[in-house]
């Protein structure tokens, strides 16, 4: 944590942008241009800071990967595995997940390691799960939070996988349900079986409900098919983030989620950004494209409206 090596385990935006001219030259109309391609691979791969410096650094792992693989955007380090420290500490706690999100931490217990006394954050922060986005000089105490996107991303994956109700692959016929509404353009229905998941899983472990967790919730059920069909998270335009989108063959859904608001600011943020602009190639291609606004409902922990975007 010293501040003349607060760099050394990682890249910096400096030398990704010195070093790497070749690939960024080569892949960068692949993702919109210069710009917009170094800012997702900012939100993706990069922010960890080791000290109170300001200085941030890239995934070392994860930029590699992602440029030894054609500039495909994967979890490259979070598929490389998750700890298996990690999964016995869920086990034998309850978690309540997303107070994760800014964690205060003093440097003391950056070094707490030891098995019978060790805490989430440290615990979090030693895994490379968490990193330091703040520091008060006044306390002492460190501010931690999710490095980027894919790191948030994965472990929300991970975390629903370990306190869901419905395991993966339990019930092999709603899987198929779910594909088929998808596949079929029947959004009433996908939303009918969604309804009937969420309200399985046991969001008693969560003190607060945020647009992401709602994401995370909908994603996780997408990812639990394996059935080819495709989620992303906070996908990326020119316009602003869609909060999700799905690949489910001729058709492609976009969702814009709100907690405990009215749909109609869901679908006006769908319009006044024009989200469906990205995919106007894939629609002259004959893709259908869905735009919807969904409401989920901190009360009754589901999904409570949703609204076709015409």
């Amino acid at each position: 944590m010293r501040i003349d090596y607060c760099d050394i385990c990682g890249i910096t935006q400096e030398e990704l942008e010195t070093y790497f001219i070749p690939e960024i030259d080569l892949y960068a109309e692949k993702h919109g241009g210069r710009e917009q391609y170094l800012e997702r691979l900012r939100d993706e791969y990069n922010g960890y800071y080791f000290t109170k410096e300001r200085t941030s650094v890239y995934n070392t792992f994860g930029i590699l990967k992602h440029f030894g693989n054609f500039a495909e955007f994967e979890p490259y380090w979070s598929l490389s595995g998750t700890p298996s420290y990690l999964q016995k500490y869920l086990e034998m706690r309850t978690v309540d997940f997303l107070k994760i999100e800014e964690a205060k931490m003093e440097a003391i217990s950056f070094a707490d390691c030891k098995d019978d006394t060790i805490s989430l954050f440290p615990l979090l922060y030693q895994a490379g799960y968490l990193t330091i986005t703040d520091y008060d000089e006044r306390t002492g105490f460190y501010t931690l939070n999710y490095p980027n996107t894919e790191i948030r991303r994965s472990l929300a994956i991970f975390l629903m996988a370990q306190y869901s109700k419905v395991k993966r692959g339990r019930d092999n016929s709603l899987s198929f349900e779910f594909s088929d509404a998808l596949l079929a353009g029947d959004v009433a229905l996908f939303f009918e079986l969604l309804q009937s998941h969420l309200a399985s899983v046991d969001y008693s472990l969560s003190s607060k409900i945020t647009e992401y967790y709602v994401e995370f919730a909908v994603s996780n059920v997408i990812n639990m098919l394996g059935l080819g069909l495709v989620c992303r998270n906070e996908f990326h335009t020119a316009h602003g983030r869609l909060d999700s989108v799905i690949w489910a063959g001729e058709y492609i859904y976009i969702f814009e989620f709100k907690v405990d608001k009215a749909v109609r600011k869901a679908v006006r943020q769908i319009q006044e950004r024009d989200y469906g602009l990205m995919f106007a190639n894939d629609v002259r291609r004959g893709k259908k494209l869905v735009k919807v606004g969904v409401v989920f409902n901190r009360k009754k922990r589901n999904i409570v409206k949703w609204e076709i975007v015409t």
